[in-house]
């Protein structure tokens, strides 16, 4: 096993379980899909830019699963990306160089392989995410099993992991290795 993280794009995991849980938010997935991902974090919390590229005002975000789930698993890549670091602290500033340049290049946020505790960590904090956005209990499990069931079974060494942009199906089989 080692420190680095993997492939599972976050933006993936996002449009894999919105599509199974809320395909009326596909139009917003995919507008967020034209930033990067800090970006796209940025609209999402509101402290994006003042005009609205998205065609809607950010009050009408506040109970969207798309910004649920993008916030949460953000979080998760973000906490693994720094424990990276802290491992590569530990052998040397040489590769702590190394990932500091690679990470120069815009690139989208990826996920690790989640442990049962981590999963379970990572259901806790979608189900209070969704209800403090006033999304009901009921739906707000069945989002965050889904969540949760995509990243147990994502593979995080597969290239597009949960699907490309152009992929039309329903089914959330990984990608061929091809990502668009």
């Amino acid at each position: 096993m080692t420190d680095e993280v993997g492939t599972t794009k976050v933006r993936d995991v996002v449009r894999a379980v919105v599509t199974e849980c809320a395909p009326h938010e596909l139009p917003l997935v995919e507008g967020l899909f034209r930033f990067d991902d800090e970006e796209a974090v940025r609209v999402l919390v509101g402290r994006g830019p003042r005009r609205e590229p998205l065609g809607f005002g950010l009050a009408e975000a506040t109970a969207l699963v798309t910004a649920v789930v993008w916030l949460v698993l953000d979080q998760v890549a973000r906490r693994a990306l720094d424990a990276a670091a802290d491992g590569l602290v530990e052998r040397g500033r040489s590769g702590l160089r190394r990932v500091l340049r690679r990470g120069a290049a815009v690139a989208p946020l990826t996920l690790p392989e989640l442990g049962r505790a981590q999963l379970a960590l990572v259901h806790t904090q979608i189900l209070r995410h969704a209800t403090e956005r006033g999304i009901d209990t009921d739906e707000a499990t069945s989002l965050a099993d889904a969540v949760v069931a995509h990243l147990a079974t994502a593979d995080p060494r597969a290239d597009g992991a949960s699907g490309s942009a152009e992929t039309g199906s329903e089914d959330n089989r990984p990608a061929s290795g091809t990502d668009s």
